[in-house]
């Protein structure tokens, strides 16, 4: 592994404020020192240093919520008119059989995609038995792959293991308060807990979720559950579901990252920050499905919010940096200040505080990983460096590293000096 000295126009480490001609040492895999171009390079004369012209360096972008193995659904669900109605769609979809190889391959291309948008963290919903999971190992990302249980596992649920090697760690994902009964949610953060693994699950999505746990009408017990041939269960009435996952958190320390949060009241964020719940945000996907988008405003001073572009299924495409431009312009809409920076933080360290993984990766700090990415500003670095990062596309990426391993090149290395 090179030790290298990376400079740039501008360094954004996340946790401080923007370098203007910055650099970045990498060594083993680590960040060994940040700071001026000037300081670093009289402090390490000898190493070979790399820049980019008019580039911005920056933690890679953590999409914390993707459903890669759903990408062979891409452009096949459509004419639904609300939340249960796609729901109905894509179970259908699944019943008419699935072509393994073409799962595979979506999932090469997803995989690619995300690469390529300068993701470097991916959290990734994964089926229980599924047998592709060895891509995302070799994809040289930072893999959180949830996996993800129902109801009907809970006999298997003691004898399952969760894996964590180098880059790649296994937590479990009961999918939904609507399709976990209460034993279930009980027994995996039970587990968790004392386990410390941490955990999530999609939480707060959509009005009928609401329904459901208030135990009125809804149409997953009306639509869904005979679709999918599941019996109702008694759960405890709750106003939100934040509330309602309360519940089974209480009294157990459980690190969870709650998907969605869409449906969510001032008084939840009180319980949120008590219990230290870590939120991914996929504003595209709620707008698609039609559920409404985040309040950010009571959000913005909770540090574990983060965002993902959520799956094919439920999205057009897995352009993280489309997702921040989306983000950002709910933030514009909504009123909150300091968008720019406030989207490429939620783009970052506040994906890996959202997934509890703040220790290794999402900001440019001496000892963590060297998770970074250097984008290209075509027409000149603006005064507000975070707008150049909102603005920027697929294209403008220059490359991307993972512990120090790139993963992405645009152009052969164009060392500055040996």
């Amino acid at each position: 592994m090179e030790r290298l000295l990376l400079k740039a126009d501008v360094v954004i480490p996340i946790s401080s404020e923007p370098i203007r001609n910055g650099a970045v040492v990498v060594d083993g895999g680590r960040i060994v020192d940040i700071g001026t171009s000037d300081r670093i390079e009289t402090d390490y004369p000898s190493l070979q240093k790399i820049r980019r012209q008019n580039s911005i360096m920056l933690p890679g972008f953590v999409n914390a919520h993707t459903h890669l193995e759903l990408s062979w659904t891409r452009g096949k669900i459509g004419g639904f008119e609300d939340f249960t109605g796609w729901l109905e769609r894509l179970i259908a979809l699944k019943a008419d059989g699935i072509d393994q190889d073409l799962v595979e391959d979506s999932m090469r291309a997803g995989i690619r995609d995300v690469i390529g948008s300068g993701v470097t963290t991916l959290g990734e919903i994964s089926s229980l038995d599924f047998g592709g999971r060895e891509m995302l190992r070799s994809s040289g990302m930072r893999i959180i792959a949830f996996l993800e249980l129902f109801d009907r596992i809970s006999p298997r649920l003691s004898s399952l293991e969760f894996q964590s090697e180098d880059l790649y760690e296994e937590r479990p994902f009961p999918h939904a308060p609507y399709s976990c009964g209460p034993e279930l949610l009980e027994a995996v953060f039970a587990c968790a807990g004392k386990n410390a693994i941490a955990t999530g699950i999609h939480l707060g999505e959509s009005p009928d979720e609401i329904d459901f746990l208030k135990n009125l009408p809804n149409e997953f017990e009306r639509k869904i559950f005979p679709l999918i041939k599941k019996e109702t269960f008694e759960r405890p009435r709750a106003d939100t579901p934040t509330r309602y996952i309360n519940r089974f958190l209480h009294g157990k320390d459980v690190k969870l990252s709650a998907v969605h949060m869409v449906q969510v009241v001032d008084e939840d964020m009180e319980i949120i920050r008590g219990a230290d719940i870590g939120i991914i945000l996929c504003p595209r996907s709620n707008v698609l499905l039609g559920v409404g988008k985040p309040n950010l405003s009571q959000m913005v001073d909770h540090e574990r919010v983060g965002l993902g572009t959520d799956g094919l299924s439920s999205n057009s495409d897995l352009d993280f940096f489309q997702e921040i431009r989306f983000l950002h312009d709910i933030m514009v809409e909504q009123g909150i200040r300091q968008s720019a920076r406030l989207a490429v933080y939620f783009a970052t360290l506040g994906g890996a505080r959202a997934l509890f993984i703040e220790e290794e990766t999402g900001s440019l700090e001496v000892g963590k990983s060297a998770d970074i990415i250097c984008i290209g500003c075509k027409g000149g670095i603006a005064p507000d460096p975070y707008s150049c990062v909102v603005s920027s596309k697929p294209e403008d990426l220059q490359f991307s590293m993972v512990g120090g391993n790139l993963i992405y090149k645009k152009d052969p290395w164009d060392p500055c000096e040996h």
